[in-house]
């Protein structure tokens, strides 16, 4: 009988320990149960016909996108919900992750296959992801890189960029994708808006994403969470989990600027989330109670 209780000794601990934020592993980092502000910095090309051409990281076959990039996560801190509740989320609160320089633990990521729309004069846009990367000791720095300017070399295919997004490299911890979706305005037709157009002067793009839970990720379910409800119109819309505003430049990145149409730019994103605690601590806080109530009724007997 003293293994029984040894064991549901270490059921209660063990839960205790990950619902007070303890971890066994260093990387990557658990997210907190909470509103969250991210803020992410982006190299980016834009081209208004869609002439960015890319390999299918599947299929082989050449793509064409409209807008692409690189991101780094510079910091992640506490948020509070907004009234009316599923519209927005300020940020202001307590730290969860800063600085993300290179040599030290990085949150990265790459997003693609957004296409503008015929005839918007790349003022909207549909499609596209991104993926999320956590590295223990990165590389990464986006304001270095806008400076050099895109390597070619480096973006093997439409889902890798060396040193942000590189999916068969074990030291890269895939974290979640995010799929672009309806929201930016309210007809929900298009995925991304902005009222300047990309090349004839700086401005903010807005859209919203949900997780695609098929495609895995440490985070993804805490972030599954069709938090936001209201479109940034403020009128009901088809829930989404996560909400960016990408306030964009062209200055300081002509080093980007590719053939024809393509243009490189600059940008950074507010981006505002909802975590939810992952199954695996409610079941741990499941067996934790469970071990200890059977620890109860053994004192009762």
């Amino acid at each position: 009988m003293r293994s029984y209780t040894r064991f549901t000794v270490f059921l209660s601990v063990f839960a205790a320990a990950v619902l007070t934020g303890a971890t066994v592993m260093a990387a990557p980092i658990t997210l907190p149960v909470s509103p969250l502000f991210i803020q992410y910095t982006n190299d980016e090309q834009f081209s208004v016909s869609n002439s960015i051409h890319s390999t299918n990281a599947t299929t082989g076959a050449v793509t064409s996108e409209g807008n692409w990039g690189i991101l780094q996560i510079s910091s992640i801190v506490r948020g509070t919900a907004q009234n009316p509740l599923g519209s927005d989320i300020q940020g202001g609160g307590t730290s969860v992750f800063s600085g993300g320089g290179p040599g030290g633990p990085q949150i990265t990521g790459i997003f693609y296959g957004t296409n503008v729309n015929p005839g918007s004069g790349g003022l909207n846009a549909t499609g596209g992801v991104i993926d999320l990367y956590w590295r223990d000791v990165g590389t990464a720095n986006t304001g270095a890189d806008l400076a050099a300017g895109f390597d070619p070399t480096r973006r093997l295919n439409q889902k890798t960029y060396t040193g942000y997004a590189e999916p068969l490299n074990p030291s890269f911890i895939f974290l979640a994708q995010l799929v672009y979706g309806p929201g930016c305005d309210s007809g929900g037709a298009n995925h991304v808006c902005t009222g300047v157009a990309p090349g004839t002067g700086d401005g903010t793009a807005k859209s919203y994403q949900s997780v695609n839970l098929a495609a895995g990720g440490v985070w993804a379910s805490q972030l599954d969470t069709n938090f936001f409800t209201l479109d940034a119109n403020g009128k009901p819309m088809s829930p989404q989990d996560v909400r960016s505003d990408s306030n964009f430049t062209q200055n300081g990145a002509s080093a980007w600027n590719g053939a024809g149409d393509i243009i490189g730019l600059r940008s950074n994103d507010p981006v505002r989330a909802l975590v939810t605690p992952e199954p695996a601590t409610l079941t741990l806080f499941g067996l934790g109670l469970l071990g200890a109530g059977f620890m109860r009724r053994r004192k009762q007997k």
